[in-house]
């Protein structure tokens, strides 16, 4: 099959199965064998107190803005106080910030005026 007898249905075909032998077979680009240290694609999960969109005391509200949490029954049970309204949200973070926030200082809270 010469370059000039391919159709364009062909030329379809023959690249997407190139797409997905491509996914299929796909390696991390900076991973090396026998390395510990991996590439993480992902984000991680942090999670935090927020009354937006609702009525919500001061405390809380100055409470919530300078807490994050490792877990969402960390963010549960620290609460401003007993009573506190707050919804947990979640929020997308890099490893390298999740490391500094809680694996590093070995807690599922961290207050982010001391850290």
């Amino acid at each position: 099959m010469a370059l000039n007898d391919i159709t364009r249905r062909d030329f379809l075909s023959i690249t997407g199965k190139a797409a997905v032998c491509s996914l299929l077979l796909e390696l991390p680009a900076n991973a090396k064998p026998g390395t510990q240290r991996h590439i993480q694609k992902r984000p991680l999960k942090m999670y935090m107190l927020t009354v937006r969109g609702k009525r919500g005391a001061r405390a809380s509200k100055i409470h919530n803005a300078n807490m994050r949490f490792a877990t969402k029954l960390a963010a549960d049970r620290n609460r401003a106080f007993l009573g506190d309204n707050s919804d947990i949200v979640s929020l997308d973070v890099s490893f390298d910030e999740y490391n500094r926030l809680f694996i590093r200082r070995r807690s599922l809270v961290a207050d982010l005026r001391h850290v």
